[in-house]
C-alpha cells in the first residue's frame, strides 16, 4: 500500500490506459444515470457504500522509496 508523504501532494501519475478507461466508465455511469439506474437499489447501495468511505483503494507504488 502507498501512503502519501504530504496532504500537499494530491497528483498521482497514471498510465493513458487507465485514464482512457476511467473516462469511459465515467460516460457509462453517466449514461446509466440518464436512463434512470439512480432509483435502483443496486445503485443506491453502491452510492451509500462510496459515501460512507467504506472503501480503500490500495495502489502499487511506482518508487520502492515511497513505500512503508
Amino acid at each position: 500500500m502507498a501512503k502519501i508523504k504530504s496532504e500537499s501532494t494530491k497528483y498521482i501519475t497514471i498510465k493513458e490506459s487507465e485514464y482512457l478507461q476511467m473516462v469511459e466508465n465515467t460516460m457509462l455511469v453517466e449514461a446509466l444515470k440518464i436512463a434512470g439506474i439512480e432509483k435502483l437499489p443496486m445503485y443506491q447501495a453502491a452510492q451509500r457504500i462510496l459515501t460512507d468511505k467504506r472503501v480503500e483503494i490500495h495502489i502499487k507504488p511506482l518508487c520502492s522509496r515511497y513505500s512503508f
